[in-house]
């Protein structure tokens, strides 16, 4: 109903992880310049650090797909309640040694050493992104340690990067934290990001008629603090309550109605 209404050939504010829907800020191309120096200085970990919504699993994806581009090997692996063995197996079928169902944590390590040395050989980076490292298992981050010890040649070219939110990457151990060569801060969008992001999506999607007055764009910067997540779904709900009330501009009003439908209930709010 609110493609029809605003006149949009698909839905602007997506929360999938498209690298078609990155937006360059500042701090985000920052954090892409400084990855890419990881792998081009040959660093053996890093760390990509932000609060929840703020674009770590997408930065990760659009800095492996510029990264393959040059021809590095990648692996980007979502390592959220995954056990060892299914994390090495991932790792080893992502890098290309076609694991078998039935292959033992061992057998996986071999395979994992051969395609780093095979790499090595070929001068061929190879880049492992893990993402929600903060939600990873103690056994899980041991062998992420252990990982990033692999490969200790000179002409080396194995760069790890953990995505994690500031309070879970203080919780790693010690012995992962200090192998740790750059960490990357990602922040919020600012003011004029925010509304340059809501103003690009529109135009993407086929509306070059505004669709937010100023107003409505304040208050979601105002409402969502820039955090791109929070940015995407208020201004989704605003569309589709804009359309329901069959406005022809959305207005402040109309963000703050959509943005208490974001809000969860709680225990004091549902008491009777």
């Amino acid at each position: 109903m609110q493609l029809e209404h605003w006149q949009l050939a698909e839905s602007p504010f997506s929360t999938l992880l498209d690298t078609r829907h990155y937006y360059p800020s500042a701090s985000h191309d920052e954090a892409l310049a400084r990855l890419e120096y990881l792998v081009d200085a040959r660093r053996r970990l890093g760390a990509l650090v932000g609060e929840s919504g703020i674009g770590k699993s997408l930065v990760l994806r659009v800095a492996a797909d510029r990264l393959a581009h040059r021809s590095a090997a990648v692996a980007t692996i979502d390592v959220a309640g995954a056990g060892t063995r299914e994390f090495l197996w991932q790792l080893a079928a992502a890098l290309g040694a076609a694991p078998r169902d039935s292959v033992d944590a061992v057998q996986l390590w071999r395979q994992i050493a051969d395609r780093l040395a095979e790499n090595r050989l070929q001068q061929k980076s190879t880049l492992l992104m893990v993402d929600n490292a903060g939600e990873a298992g103690p056994d899980v981050l041991t062998q992420i340690a252990r990982l990033a010890r692999l490969e200790s040649s000179p002409d080396a070219r194995w760069t790890i990067v953990l995505a994690a939110a500031p309070a879970e990457a203080a919780r790693w151990n010690e012995s992962l934290r200090e192998q740790v060569d750059l960490r990357v801060d990602l922040e919020p969008w600012d003011e004029a990001e925010t509304i340059g992001y809501i103003q690009t999506a529109l135009v993407d999607a086929g509306r070059c008629d505004p669709v937010f007055l100023e107003e409505a764009l304040l208050a979601i910067y105002a409402l969502t603090h820039g955090v791109p997540r929070r940015v995407v779904r208020l201004a989704e709900l605003a569309l589709i309550a804009g359309a329901a009330a069959g406005v022809e501009r959305i207005d402040a009003e109309t963000v703050h109605a959509a943005s208490s439908d974001m809000s969860w209930p709680t225990l004091e709010t549902m008491a009777y």
